[in-house]
C-alpha cells in the first residue's frame, strides 16, 4: 500500500507518496496538494497497480512525465553504480530536461527529438564528438531501462547517430617536455604525484585517496595494489623512482599517500602546463606517456594492456598503433641489415 507522510520545503507544505511499482520498486513522488487530494492520489496509484495485475489496464503509463522518468531511473541506478558515474549521468539528464522539459512525455520521445538534442549539443554547446557520443551512450541506457521495467514500449535513439569522430594521434610527452614541466612545478606534493603517474601510468582517481592508501601499497614486495574502472583490480611493479616517492611520504607521515582533490588536480596541473609551455596535455596524458615509453622500450602489447589496465588488448594497440608502426619499420630495416649481411658473407664464401 503507498504510504503519505507530511513534508516542508522550500516549495512548501506538501505530501510525500511512498509506494512499489509492479516490478518491485519504491518509488516516492511528492504532491504539494491538501490532504485529501494527497490521499485521492495514493489511492489511484494502488487501483490502476490492480488493474494492470488483472489485465484491465496497459503497463505502460502514458502519462509518465521526463522528470518523473529520471527521478524513478535514478532511485535504482543510485543503487548499483558509483558516485562518479551517478554524478556524470545527472549532468547528461540535467541538459536532456533543459532540452524538452521536465513535463515532457516520455512516451512521447521520438527519434526526430533526439536527433535535434545531438545537433544542438554538438553544434550550439560545442561539445565535443566523443563527448556527444557518451550522452548518446548514456541516454540509450536510460530508455533501455524504461523499456525494461515496462514503463515506455520502443528507444527513441535507437538508429541515432553522433557527430563523427575523427582519430587524432595520441598526445605523449617527449623527454624535453617532462624535463620542462617538472621545472615550472613549485609544489613537492604535485612534483611527486606527476611522478608517479609517469611512473605507474595510473588513472586520475586511482592515486587518490579513496582508491589509494597505504593499505594499497606493498613496500615489501614493491607492488602496487591500483583499483580501476568497474573495481578491477592490477598489480603494479613499482620502480625505483615510485619506491622512493612512496617510502619518503610515509615517513613523513602523510595518512594517505596523495591527499589531494580530485577536480582541483586537473585545473592546477593544466596550469603548470601552460606555464611550461606545453600544449593539447592534461593528466591522461601522462599514463599515456607511460604507456609510450613501455611500447618503444619493447616491452610487449600484452603486458603494456596489463599494466595499464585496458578491458581489451585492442584498447591499447589502439592507443599505440603508430608507435607499433615505428617499431615494425625499425624491425623489417633491422631484419634488411642481417639478411644483406648474410647475403655478402654468402657471397665471400663461393
Amino acid at each position: 500500500m503507498a504510504t503519505i507522510k507530511k513534508v516542508s520545503t522550500k516549495k512548501g507544505v506538501g505530501y510525500k507518496i511512498d509506494y512499489y511499482d509492479l516490478n518491485g520498486f519504491r518509488h516516492r513522488e511528492t504532491h504539494y496538494v491538501d490532504y485529501s487530494t494527497a490521499k485521492v492520489i495514493a489511492a489511484d496509484l494502488e487501483i490502476r497497480k490492480n488493474r494492470v495485475l488483472k489485465g484491465f489496464e496497459s503497463v505502460i503509463d502514458y502519462e509518465l512525465t521526463l522528470q518523473k522518468a529520471i527521478d524513478r531511473y535514478l532511485d535504482n541506478a543510485v543503487v548499483l553504480k558509483d558516485d562518479k558515474t551517478i554524478k556524470r549521468e545527472k549532468q547528461v539528464y540535467r541538459a536532456f530536461k533543459e532540452f524538452l522539459g521536465t513535463d515532457f512525455l516520455i512516451n512521447k520521445t521520438k527519434l526526430r527529438h533526439m536527433e535535434k538534442y545531438v545537433q544542438k549539443r554538438f553544434k550550439i554547446d560545442g561539445l565535443s564528438p566523443a563527448t556527444v557520443g557518451i550522452e548518446i551512450r548514456t541516454l540509450k541506457r536510460f530508455f533501455n531501462y524504461l523499456i525494461e521495467h515496462s514503463y515506455t514500449k520502443s528507444n527513441p535513439t535507437s538508429g541515432l547517430k553522433g557527430p563523427k569522430i575523427v582519430k587524432k594521434k595520441i598526445r605523449f610527452l617527449s623527454s624535453d617536455e617532462i624535463v620542462k614541466l617538472l621545472e615550472v612545478i613549485d609544489s613537492d606534493d604535485y612534483t611527486d604525484l606527476v611522478l608517479m603517474y609517469l611512473h605507474t601510468g595510473a588513472r586520475r582517481e586511482e592515486l587518490l585517496p579513496k582508491l589509494f592508501t597505504w593499505k594499497n601499497v606493498e613496500f615489501e614486495n614493491r607492488l602496487m595494489r591500483i583499483v580501476g574502472k568497474r573495481d578491477k583490480v592490477r598489480y603494479i611493479p613499482m620502480n625505483d623512482t615510485a619506491f622512493e616517492i612512496l617510502k619518503k611520504r610515509k615517513e613523513r607521515g602523510e595518512v594517505v599517500p596523495f591527499k589531494l582533490n580530485y577536480e582541483y588536480i586537473y585545473k592546477k596541473i593544466k596550469k603548470y602546463y601552460k606555464k611550461a609551455g606545453i600544449q593539447d596535455a592534461d593528466i591522461h596524458t601522462l599514463r599515456r606517456t607511460y604507456g609510450s615509453l613501455l611500447v618503444q622500450s619493447g616491452t610487449d602489447i600484452f603486458r603494456v594492456q596489463k599494466l595499464l589496465g585496458h578491458s581489451s588488448v585492442k584498447t591499447t594497440e589502439e592507443c599505440y598503433a603508430d608507435l607499433r608502426q615505428d617499431d615494425l619499420k625499425k624491425s623489417v630495416k633491422q631484419l634488411s641489415k642481417l639478411l644483406d649481411r648474410a647475403l655478402k658473407e654468402s657471397r665471400k664464401n663461393n
